[in-house]
This record gives C-alpha cells, structure tokens and sequence, in this order.
C-alpha cells in the first residue's frame, strides 16, 4: 500500500467519525437555531481541522511499507489524534448551551462554563447541574425585596447576572409574566424593522401559521444576540431567529419617548 493510499483511508475513517460526532453535538449540545449564536461553527471547524488534517496528514509523513517502527508510528498518530479529539469535545461540551433565561425585559443564553458553581449548589434539585441534552428554558424573577434587589444589581455589576445563579431559577414560565408586556407584537417588528430586514422577518413569522398573536423578545448571550418568537398571549416559546432584535427594540424605545412629551 502506497503513503497516499494509506494516507486517503485514514482520512476517509477520521471523515465518518467527525460526522457521527458532530452530529451528535449539533443535535444535542448545539441546537441548530441557536448554533450561530453559540459560534459553535469556530469550535467544530478547529475540531474539523485538527481530525481531517493532523492525522492523514502524519500518516502520510510516516507511512512506509515494511517499516519496522509502523505500527508504533500510527499508534502514536492514532492516541495524539484521540486526544486532540477529546480536547475539542471537552470544550464543546463545557462550553454547551445550558439555559434559556427569561429575566426582566429580555431572555439570556447562559453557556455552562458561565454558570456560578456557589449558587449552583444552593438551587432546587434540577437545577444544580447544567442540563447535558440541550438548553432548558426557564426564569430568574427578581427579588420582590428592595435590599436584595439592590444585592442582584450589585452582583450583576460585578459581572454575576442573575441569569447565571440557579439558586434564583423557576420553572418557565413564572407566575410573575410581567415581563412579556416589553415583547414586540409582529406587526410592529415588520413595521419599525430596517428595509432590509422585512422580508426576513416576514419568513420567521411565516413558520407558525394559526399559533394567534406572534411577537419577540432580544435574546442576549456573551456571544452575541438573537431574538426569541414566543406566542404573545402566554409568552410560549415557539422558535428562535438569528435576526438582530434590536434596531426594532431600539425604534420602539424611541417612539415610545417622542410620544411621552
């Protein structure tokens, strides 16, 4: 067998083991419409890099038929491989997106390296450990006590958002649903949205003929932003969408104050 020849079956296997995993973390760890957002794509190309080229790549470098030393040489390749493998799976998965969180005027996407261990340990039962299927969808009402009111935006401050302390999560959605009331009906996301952006708008909605009265609300992470569609009645989550929320966020804000005057 030939250097290439050995070279191009050990691409071909490394192929079929990248797809199986990263199928397996694009459905489960990365739910495709949060997987921009996550910017899971920069995480499984050097996961992708590392796997398709490192290994055919040595493999080319080493292979030599009747080689005294070849099999210790891909056995070598084969364990730096899995381990370059398990790094990227490691990262991948503390990395992952934990939870959904529906806070004052908006939702968060908390990744599970974000979460604070020490509230983490004070939460309710499902709480405690982030979920390992994908993110689970709930609330962080704020204290109804003004000094511990005061404590949260300290922390928060400080950079400890209480979308990060499980202690303070409820089920979603919260008894309190105040916070709906700053969601975007439709028709005026397809009213005050930039030109450019209409039409895609109009496509989000499209998705979810008969569900009664649409509207959205910004959807924040360290990572960037995005926007949540829920069903404005109940504020049931129906989807998620890779547009930016807040130039309609922001031209409503600003209607709001002409009109105040």
């Amino acid at each position: 067998m030939t250097r290439w020849k050995a070279a191009a079956i050990h691409f071909a296997i490394s192929l079929v083991v990248l797809t199986l995993i990263v199928g397996f973390v694009v459905w489960r760890w990365y739910p495709p419409e949060l997987f921009a957002m996550a910017r899971a794509g920069v995480l499984l190309s050097l996961l992708g890099g590392v796997d398709l080229v490192l290994g055919p790549l040595l493999t080319l470098l080493v292979y030599k038929t009747g080689k005294p030393s070849l099999k210790f040489d891909l056995s070598v390749i084969a364990l730096l491989q899995i381990a370059a493998m398990a790094f990227g799976l490691h990262t991948a998965w503390m990395s992952r997106p934990a939870y959904v969180v529906a806070i004052s005027d908006r939702f968060r996407l908390v990744f599970a390296n974000e979460i604070d261990p020490a509230s983490a340990k004070k939460a309710p039962a499902e709480y405690r450990h982030p979920p390992a299927l994908g993110p689970t969808i709930v609330a962080a009402p704020l204290p109804s006590d003004p000094k511990r009111r005061l404590e949260m935006m300290l922390l928060s401050f400080s950079g400890l958002d209480i979308s990060q302390q499980p202690a303070h999560f409820v089920a979603y959605p919260p008894a309190d649903t105040a916070f709906l009331r700053q969601a975007v009906p439709a028709d005026t996301v397809l009213e005050l949205a930039p030109a450019r952006q209409r039409s895609a708008w109009r496509q989000v909605f499209a998705r979810h003929p008969g569900v009664g009265s649409l509207a959205i609300l910004p959807l924040q992470s360290s990572r960037g932003s995005a926007s949540v569609v829920l069903q404005a009645s109940d504020g049931r989550i129906l989807g998620y969408s890779h547009l930016d929320p807040w130039p309609v966020v922001n031209a409503l804000v600003a209607r709001k104050r002409r009109t105040s005057r």
